[in-house]
């Protein structure tokens, strides 16, 4: 258990708590929120219910505090599993009674109950942020909604991506929900040129609908035979994703790239970039796509793509399930390298929408609504 330094005592002092640092977009925001506050002199733990068997995949600021609270979860026994998750909430109380912070910050449902939970009584100002459309997030199983209902009032602060998630939250919560977008990452320049490529990003899940990416490229392939799709991420979903492409005969056409740091890189080359989501919660590769200057196109799903994108002004939104309409749009985009820079162009303005600080600056009100010590505001992070 890490000990308080006895010196810097009047350094803000923030606990930030998620499942696990493996790749994803919450992980993701969370790493970079570690990162932004040490660089401005605050004291900061971040703690993941996995043990360190389990490798970060984003990279932390020597500065940050890592710990792992290491509570194995049997799959299938409730009675282990309940057993497991009273084991997180006392090893998480007792972090929280030892650093004494100002505030705790909890990422996804779970996390953000189990979170609650271990903060009553410690006088600790626990805030919680949902990082998907709750309404749409189905495969959350039935006691953790009930539990939900119940505790996120509990909380000092809610806060979701999107005002349709805020609103969901505050009719079956029964409490005020703060709208904060992700912050765009201090992003390289664009250095390379745009390559016949496609690219799609993120987990390999049925939410993300990359077979629907697939289905609508198959429809197009032939008319553009010098064009290639590669699909970077990981998931549940690879196998059947991979038997998809086989029975598409797009195997020569269509890479699965696997996880990998460099993104931007992939973002900077691409002509296109789709992302056929289902449902999203704020779709962390749209900013970062865009911010890259890529011409984006993306479904109009329930939250999230609409709040970014304005339809062809600085990318293009096509109907949810919809493989010929994406197809079509594909294909124009395809053909129109002209419409493909334009976008791209009006897209990379987002650098300066959702700047880092900007965004960072909301998160302070909200963990820290008293004000802030010296320390914090000593130098500005990075735009």
């Amino acid at each position: 258990m890490p000990t308080n330094d006895s010196e810097r005592t009047d350094a803000s002092r923030i606990v930030l708590v998620i499942g696990t640092l493996q790749g994803g977009g919450a992980e993701r925001q969370i790493s970079e929120m570690a990162n932004y506050w040490v660089r401005k002199d605050m004291r900061v733990t971040l703690a993941t219910w996995s043990g360190p068997e389990v490798e970060d995949f984003y990279s932390l600021d020597r500065r940050v505090n890592r710990v792992f609270l290491d509570v194995q979860m049997e799959p299938t026994a409730m009675l282990s599993r309940v057993r497991a998750h009273m084991r997180r909430v006392r090893k998480l109380r007792a972090l929280l009674a030892t650093m004494r912070p100002d505030a705790v910050l909890s990422f996804v449902t779970e996390s953000n109950v189990l979170t609650i939970l271990s903060s009553l009584g410690l006088g600790v100002r626990t805030v919680v942020s949902e990082r998907t459309q709750p309404a749409l997030h189905l495969k959350l199983p039935r006691l953790w909604r009930m539990l939900r209902r119940l505790l996120y009032a509990w909380s000092d602060g809610i806060v979701a991506q999107t005002s349709a998630a805020a609103s969901w939250i505050e009719r079956h919560c029964r409490k005020k929900v703060r709208v904060i977008a992700n912050a765009l990452r201090s992003l390289p320049a664009e250095p390379y040129d745009r390559q016949r490529l496609v690219i799609g990003v993120g987990r390999l899940s049925h939410e993300k609908g990359f077979d629907l990416l697939l289905r609508a490229f198959a429809r197009i392939a032939r008319g553009f035979d010098d064009w290639r799709v590669v699909i970077i991420g990981e998931g549940a979903e690879r196998e059947n994703l991979l038997r998809l492409r086989d029975d598409l005969a797009l195997v020569d056409r269509v890479e699965f790239l696997g996880q990998t740091a460099d993104v931007c890189s992939w973002m900077a080359r691409a002509a296109l970039m789709v992302q056929p989501s289902r449902y999203e919660g704020f779709p962390n590769v749209v900013l970062e796509g865009m911010g890259m200057g890529a011409a984006v196109i993306s479904a109009d799903c329930h939250s999230g793509p609409a709040e970014l994108i304005d339809d062809g002004i600085n990318g293009r939104l096509v109907p949810v399930d919809d493989v010929a309409t994406l197809a079509g749009v594909m294909a124009e985009l395809m053909s129109h390298q002209d419409i493909r820079e334009r976008l791209g162009r009006e897209a990379s303005k987002v650098r300066t929408q959702f700047r880092q600080d900007l965004i960072m600056a909301q998160w302070e009100e909200v963990l820290l609504p008293m004000g802030a010590p010296a320390q914090m505001n000593a130098r500005p992070g990075p735009g």
